[in-house]
């Protein structure tokens, strides 16, 4: 049964970054075929910035989850906070939440009968899951779908059947103008191919003697530079790991090849630096996306999975996606990696 022309919609999508770049296109959808509608989101303050500037969009709530405050003041105060937008969303009166998360959101069901929407779109449940509060489920199978299309299936419910376009992100100007002026430091004319060498998981890690063969490899092409972005923090730290100790090693490495540190400590930086960049490689995740959501062609690194291959490739842009025969990235070849950068680049 479909749903008529709700007014005040609730699009609840509080996973990672990657997962809400691959919202975009439904948020698109939403907006041309409601264009009088009052669109809202609910996110995480980690994944927010993701939709700084999108107009497909009214407004925007986020909140910090709990696992990412390591002490009882932020605990206690990240509580009073969301209590603070739970009120604020209940004041919205909201027609229609949408849970817009491929599977049965138990968690994002929670926050959206929180926010007193009056009724509730989401997948079914599984065997043995509650699912109180969920008025209308989600037809179709989103198996063997991109995650961009199974975020889809949910405007079906809502009479929208036109297939879904381009991930759109969209970066502060100013920042923007920021990471030019850095990069032109190193020269103008540049060509500049975004490096992102971190990743959340270890099977999708690329070792770095890699990345120092590929730049050394690839420095015959004259006007190719290379931006290095990397997660933020040291190995060390257990709350947020990062990759600070790998990208000194490597600027250390490759210094003299037209090499240039990006550090961002925010998702805001990370989206500039990589719009002011022409090209992106790195590994599944959400950087990638981000990379994606910008237009660039993209060299993606990928475990050995059918199922990532065919629901987290690089959606509606031109890319090279390279698995290895075993199933970690970190066995993937140097020579691989640089032929799909010089088909990429043209060098």
């Amino acid at each position: 049964m479909k749903i008529r022309s709700p007014h005040r919609i609730l699009v609840v999508r509080r996973d990672n970054i990657g997962d809400l770049v691959c919202t975009t296109p439904f948020l698109r959808s939403l907006r041309q075929a409601l264009p009088g509608a009052h669109i809202a989101a609910l996110v995480n303050s980690y994944n927010r910035a993701v939709l700084d500037g999108n107009t497909d969009v009214n407004e925007v709530f986020s909140y910090e989850k709990l696992k990412h405050q390591s002490r009882i003041g932020g605990r206690v105060l990240a509580l009073y906070a969301r209590m603070k937008l739970i009120a604020d969303m209940r004041g919205r009166r909201f027609d229609l939440a949408i849970l817009a998360k491929p599977g049965f959101d138990q968690h994002g069901l929670r926050m959206a009968r929180m926010a007193g929407a009056r009724r509730i779109l989401g997948f079914p449940p599984l065997r043995g899951e509650k699912a109180d509060g969920l008025s209308d489920f989600i037809t179709g199978n989103p198996e063997g779908l991109h995650e961009v299309e199974a975020v889809a299936l949910a405007g079906k419910m809502l009479g929208i059947e036109q297939s879904p376009g381009k991930m759109r992100v969209f970066p502060d100007a100013g920042l923007v103008e920021d990471a030019r002026r850095r990069l032109e430091q190193c020269g103008h004319g540049v060509r500049w191919l975004a490096l992102h060498i971190s990743a959340r998981e270890k099977t999708r890690r690329w070792p770095l003697e890699k990345f120092v063969a590929l730049i050394h490899a690839l420095a015959d092409i004259p006007d190719l530079g290379f931006a290095i972005f990397w997660s933020p923090g040291s190995a060390n730290n257990p709350m947020h790991p990062g990759d600070d100790e790998k990208a000194a090693a490597l600027l250390q490495r490759c210094s003299g090849n037209k090499v240039v540190a990006m550090p961002t400590r925010q998702l805001e930086e990370l989206n500039a630096g990589i719009a002011a960049c022409d090209y992106f490689l790195g590994s599944d995740g959400g950087a990638m996306h981000v990379a994606a959501g910008l237009d660039l062609p993209i060299v993606a690194l990928f475990e050995n999975s059918e199922f990532k291959r065919t629901h987290w490739y690089p959606w509606q842009v031109r890319h090279r996606l390279l698995q290895p025969q075993t199933f970690a990235v970190e066995d993937i070849e140097e020579a691989q990696v640089e032929a799909a950068i010089r088909e990429i680049v043209g060098g």
